[in-house]
């Protein structure tokens, strides 16, 4: 089994984030205070786009994270994000099959399990969850948030509608570690400050896609692309049993 391949949430960040290492939620397990509303001038994309952000942390949803490739690793997340509850499944093909991560955080705390297609590693047995800490801990900052990736949409510019509800533009990723991971400015470069991004946003102003291109580092083009769906969807994230938990996770498991 090739263990590099065991990187950050999702894969498509595979050539910008250290492995085994991204962040489920946000630091605070408050709840969101209410927002005001407001009505959104349809012929503003900027306007749109940043509405549409915003209401990434109004409902439940299911998010899909994908790299736009056959390679078939993607992960899914079913997120609560006034709860600060969810589940994230990452599959990652491998040689022997394939690596199922997955990533419970219950409100105040996170676990992770992993589970391989043979034994040779045997803490990712799929049966123990392993308790990396709390949410926003240091240490769960370094890779990818999904949870917040659509907080990256807050600032676009060059904005353009290219179709029906449908956007076009670039983005200002310098100031975004704390989301798309420590590695990504390096990765980036100069490239950090105008990524091209496409958008979309269903009847109600949601977002429902949104790709952005990223650059490997081999100068290549790979696309970090997001499907939201069954907005107010149940989420149900409750803490494993005692008896599957393991302390002190290995520092080959992801988030430890």
């Amino acid at each position: 089994m090739q263990k590099p391949k065991l990187i950050a949430a999702g894969a498509v960040l595979a050539v910008a984030v250290a492995a085994g290492v991204w962040a489920l939620v946000a630091a605070s397990d408050e709840p969101d205070a209410p927002r005001p509303t407001a009505s959104v001038d349809a012929t503003d994309p900027v306007g749109v786009l940043r509405a549409a952000a915003a209401k990434a942390d109004e409902q439940p949803y299911k998010l899909t994270v994908g790299t736009g490739g056959a390679d078939g690793d993607a992960t899914v997340v079913l997120w609560d994000p006034k709860a600060k509850r969810g589940l994230e499944t990452t599959s990652l093909k491998v040689p022997t099959g394939v690596v199922k991560i997955e990533r419970l955080t219950t409100g105040p705390d996170v676990y992770v399990r992993v589970t391989a297609p043979d034994r040779r590693v045997p803490v990712w047995d799929g049966k123990t969850w392993w308790h990396v800490g709390a949410p926003g801990a240091p240490a769960a900052k370094q890779g990818l948030d999904n949870t917040r990736l659509a907080s990256t949409l807050a600032a676009p510019d060059g904005v353009r509608q290219t179709g029906v509800r449908e956007y076009a533009g670039t983005l200002d990723l310098r100031g975004s570690g704390e989301v798309l991971g420590s590695g990504v400015g390096t990765v980036l470069g100069d490239r950090a400050g105008a990524v091209p991004f496409t958008a979309s946003v269903d009847e109600e102003g949601r977002l429902v896609r949104y790709r952005i291109e990223l650059a490997s580092q081999q100068s290549q083009t790979a696309q970090l692309d997001l499907t939201y769906s069954d907005f107010g969807l149940s989420v149900t994230a409750d803490p494993p049993a005692a008896d599957v938990v393991g302390e002190d996770p290995p520092a080959n498991i992801p988030g430890a």
